[in-house]
């Protein structure tokens, strides 16, 4: 065997350089999307994530679960396509999500290794170029286009120029960096650190009532370090796990306090885990934290856009000339620490996202996905979950394949529409969830 030898290396000044046609910052739900999509449409494709590892929060927070994927009712359909039916296909398959009824519709509970494996396999087939662990610094910006990305990773500074942008960094980003000015909820809304729990009794905690476990959080929560009373358990696919999505955290827009946020989840996380082996030693008497999430974030800025998703047009299921994803989730408002609001809507409801809301002004070829829209903070709370932020992907990818070095804000909304026609009138039926539909009896219990 030869020893390797050494040798003498210095820092450059070089800079490293990517150009691609498609630059997606945020590799959630909204930016896999996207990236996945236009990799589709032919176009090269840089992926960019913070986190050094692609998945966004539905990898790093651990949140488990796809919301806003169905509609309402009995019988309900599936009315998000393009990259989630090869996922969601290979998960089921997989016996890695499955169905079940919550909030007059159906949620999928996914393995989050899984999902993440699904997506890295997906990137390295299509070509998409990854780039983790790199904090966006700074953009560079020409009248209303914005040319480049400057970014800090490990390996030094890089550069991304790119046509055209897709903003599904969940914070507005690129329009912050661009010296926007931006919109913000005047209240706190909170986020959440999950957390799946292992070696318990399963069979029993699916027999539980939903109430049991609020009651005993509101009467010892406190005792506990607990600040919220409700939430919910989801069931895993694997045996003996379960999902608690039951803290809440304040969501500070600054290092040191998301830090301190997450700190302070994971003590509620530790302990709701101690009050359930106090209080139900039969189901988690063996229980222990197998994963802690990193801070799940719902809300924070949200883009100035050439149109705005408004809490009377998701009442009234209102559909706007320039739609481009639909969804019917309930208006899911964490403004308190101790409860959330749900607004939860009838079976034929189905409320819709315009393509002016993805479109910040002032900016030409940047498009946003995700949670960061154009919307107020109550209606944003019925459309930032997974399920439109796919179709808001979806419709990003397509617009920035028909823009080309044109503006997002001239799009042909007709041509849009038609080519993702199925996220906005095909309600399909997925044999797997057939299983779930007749289970009404359950539904109060749901997310």
């Amino acid at each position: 065997m030869q020893h390797p030898g050494m040798q003498t290396v210095r820092r450059t000044s070089q800079q490293q350089k990517l150009t691609a046609d498609l630059c997606v910052v945020g590799s959630g739900a909204a930016g896999l999307s996207a990236a996945l999509e236009a990799r589709a449409l032919g176009q090269s494709v840089v992926l960019v994530d913070a986190a050094p590892q692609i998945g966004g929060q539905a990898v790093n927070s651990a949140i488990g679960t796809i919301c806003g994927l169905y509609a309402n009712g009995p019988a309900p359909g599936r009315v998000t396509h393009g990259v989630m039916d090869p996922l969601l296909a290979e998960m089921t398959a997989n016996g890695q999500a499955t169905a079940r009824r919550a909030r007059n519709t159906l949620i999928v509970d996914y393995a989050i290794n899984g999902w993440m494996r699904w997506v890295e396999r997906q990137i390295l087939e299509t070509d998409v170029m990854p780039v983790t662990g790199a904090v966006l610094r700074g953009v560079e910006r020409q009248d209303r286009r914005i040319t480049a990305l400057q970014l800090a990773t490990r390996w030094g500074d890089m550069m991304i120029e790119a046509e055209s942008f897709v903003d599904a960094s969940g914070d507005a980003v690129l329009s912050w960096l661009a010296g926007l000015p931006l919109n913000q909820s005047d209240t706190d809304i909170h986020g959440t650190i999950m957390a799946v729990f292992e070696g318990v009794d399963t069979d029993i905690v699916n027999e539980m009532p939903r109430e049991t476990y609020h009651a005993a959080m509101r009467t010892r929560g406190a005792e506990f370090g607990l600040v919220r009373h409700d939430g919910f358990l989801f069931p895993q696919a694997e045996a003996g796990k379960v999902l608690a999505n039951m803290t809440h955290i304040e969501t500070p827009q600054d290092p040191v306090g998301l830090a301190r946020a997450g700190m302070k989840g994971r003590a509620q996380v530790d302990g709701l885990l101690a009050l359930f082996k106090a209080e139900f030693p039969e189901a988690f008497g063996n229980a222990r934290v197998a994963t802690y999430g990193q801070p799940g974030i719902r809300q924070t800025r949200t883009i100035q856009g050439r149109s705005r998703i408004t809490v009377e047009g998701v009442r009234a299921g209102h559909r706007p000339d320039d739609a481009i994803a639909r969804c019917s989730w309930p208006i899911e408002l964490h403004t308190e620490m101790a409860d959330t609001h749900w607004e939860v809507f009838a079976d034929d409801h189905m409320h819709w996202i315009p393509f002016g809301a993805m479109v910040p002004e002032g900016l030409d070829n940047v498009v946003t996905a995700g949670r960061c829209i154009d919307a107020e903070p109550a209606a944003l709370a019925s459309v930032r979950v997974m399920g439109p932020c796919f179709a808001m992907g979806r419709a990003a990818a397509n617009a920035a394949a028909q823009v080309g070095a044109g503006s997002f804000h001239q799009i042909d909304v007709a041509a849009l529409q038609t080519a993702i026609d199925d996220n906005l009138s095909v309600t399909k039926d997925d044999p797997w969830t057939a299983g779930f539909v007749s289970e009404r009896g359950r539904e109060a219990d749901g997310a």
